[in-house]
């Protein structure tokens, strides 16, 4: 069986997506005011500013993406309220149930909206870290290490 992998997009559209995701982190942990108090509110604040102007590739912002990003999980998971076990899949009229069982966190309302700015902080770091990949393999491959 052949690989088929849909067609990647452009460096250029791959940037974009990293530069629009990071407005949309910052405007989401904008809106949510992330921290369990003033202090945290604002180191937040300063560790995702970047993103609001579009300062997605310079490398002295990583060390506050990457802490914002751990800062983060650690509010999301203190607002878990507990765990179920869920099937996904279908079931087969001619066999058995096909699909998985996967553990299914359950967070407060809160913790839901937290979920989902780390999902997109995370989102925007992959595709961050996709461009800056790809300009580093053009220097190598353009003799420019």
């Amino acid at each position: 069986m052949k690989n088929e992998r849909a067609p990647s997009k452009t460096l250029e559209e791959t940037a974009a997506d990293a530069i629009r995701l990071g407005r949309e982190v910052a405007l989401l942990a904008r809106t949510l005011r992330p921290g369990s108090d003033a202090r945290e509110v604002e180191f937040l604040d300063r560790c995702l500013a970047p993103l609001r102007n579009g300062q997605v590739f310079d490398l002295r912002h990583e060390g506050g993406f990457e802490a914002a990003l751990g800062r983060l999980r650690v509010l999301r998971d203190s607002e878990e309220l507990g765990r179920h076990r869920e099937f996904v899949g279908f079931h087969d009229p001619e066999g058995d149930s096909v699909g998985l069982v996967q553990e299914v966190v359950e967070y407060s309302d809160r913790g839901r909206a937290l979920s989902t700015l780390v999902d997109r902080l995370e989102a925007f770091l992959d595709t961050r870290q996709d461009v800056l990949d790809r300009l580093e393999a053009e220097r190598l491959l353009l003799g420019r290490t």
